[in-house]
Parts: structure tokens; C-alpha cells; sequence
């Protein structure tokens, strides 16, 4: 009898089923006032549309999670005598509103739209499954993993000659005793776009295939 300790795996690839836009609102100027009323009025736009995306179905979800006022000082000259110092302080605000698309063509538009509205930055696209979905793609990748780790016991006992190996433990990863650390037992990858813009813009999205793995080891007798 022969103890065999293998390891599986597996990578299942998914079209993306979400598109979360997480875009940054903000002005700098020297008027404390007229930087926070402008940065107001541009998020509550940006939010008042998130929210119509959200009652058409477009989109899932939106936050509209952080707000930043900042004060710069430095040393500024006046161009003139530049030997002349002035002490300066400038004020910077950040504002980040973040919606989740179902509507890939929605999003594309929104995109376009918002990439050309003064003082907002359009900072990167994720794209992910749905959460509804997960359970069930996590599930098939773990199955995957399992069966290929019987794949090669099997491979292994038939080039040494033996019988039909049985299993007698599976482990995820770091949880096989001695190894060291604890991990996790899949991986989900999400897509990232990034991208900057100027002028009319029409944005064709396409994107990458969502990754999920799973690992495992095992051990069988043969």
C-alpha cells in the first residue's frame, strides 16, 4: 500500500456580469468657499443620477462614501521680484461617488457623460459577477479542484502500478498540518479598467473574462 499526496486545481472564466464606476469629485482654489460650493454641486449631480440609474434598473447600487476638505500652504512669488515671497494656502476638496452597473450599455454612456463634467475623474471601472452568482461559480471551481487532484492520483497509482487510489483527507490551502500560513481556498479576480479622457468621448467597453480558481491538496491510499 502506497500513500499518494497530490494537489488540484482549477480555473473557471465567466463574462462579467457588474461594472462598479468609482469616480473622484474636486476643485483647488484659494476661495475655501467657492472650492467646497462647486465640489457640492457637481457630487449632488452625480448622485441625483446615480439614483435615476437605480430606479431604471441600470444599476444595483451606488455609494457615495467619502468627502475630503484639505488646506495646502506653500511659498508662492509673484513672478516679478522672485526674491519676493508670499506665504499661500490653498484649498483642495475630494469627493468619490461609486455606482454598480448591470446595464453595460448604460455604464458606457454614463462614462462618456461624466468624463467631460469639470472637476470629475473618472478613476477606474471593476468589473466583477454578481453576488447572487458567486455562490454558485465558487461551488463549480472547488468541484474542479477536487476532481483533478483524483485525476492525478490516479495517473500516479497506475504508472506504479497499483489499484484505484482512495481518498483520505482534502485540504485547503494552509490548512494541511504543518503547512505553514492559511490562505484562501479560491480566488475571484475582477477585471480593472482604467483610462483617462478629453473631448467628445464614445466609450466601446469590452471586458476581461472574470478569473475564478480554487486549490487543494489531498491524500489517497492505493
Amino acid at each position: 500500500m502506497a500513500t499518494l499526496s497530490v494537489s488540484g486545481s482549477a480555473t473557471h472564466r465567466h463574462r462579467a456580469e457588474r461594472g462598479v464606476v468609482h469616480l473622484t469629485v474636486g476643485f483647488d482654489g484659494d476661495d475655501r468657499e467657492k472650492v467646497v460650493r462647486d465640489t457640492a454641486a457637481v457630487h449632488s449631480r452625480l448622485s441625483e443620477q446615480a439614483t435615476a440609474w437605480r430606479r431604471q434598473e441600470a444599476a444595483t447600487w451606488w455609494s457615495a462614501r467619502s468627502v475630503t476638505v484639505a488646506v495646502e500652504t506653500g511659498v508662492t512669488t509673484d513672478g516679478v521680484d522672485e526674491t519676493r515671497a508670499s506665504s499661500g494656502v490653498r484649498f483642495r476638496t475630494r469627493a468619490a461617488v461609486d455606482v454598480r452597473f448591470s446595464d453595460f450599455d448604460a455604464l458606457a454612456s454614463w462614462v462618456g457623460d461624466v468624463a467631460l463634467e469639470p472637476g470629475v475623474t473618472v478613476e477606474w471601472i471593476e468589473w466583477s459577477l454578481s453576488h447572487a452568482r458567486r455562490p454558485e461559480v465558487e461551488k463549480a471551481v472547488r468541484v474542479a479542484a477536487v476532481a483533478d487532484a483524483v485525476t492525478r492520483a490516479g495517473d500516479y497509482a497506475e504508472a506504479l502500478g497499483l489499484g484505484q487510489p482512495t481518498v483520505q483527507s482534502v485540504f485547503e490551502p494552509g490548512l494541511r498540518p504543518g503547512a505553514p500560513g492559511g490562505g484562501n481556498p479560491f480566488g475571484l479576480a475582477r477585471a480593472v479598467t482604467t483610462f483617462s479622457s478629453g473631448g467628445p468621448v464614445t466609450f466601446d467597453l469590452h471586458p476581461d473574462d472574470i478569473e475564478v480558481s480554487a486549490e487543494v491538496s489531498a491524500d489517497f491510499v492505493a
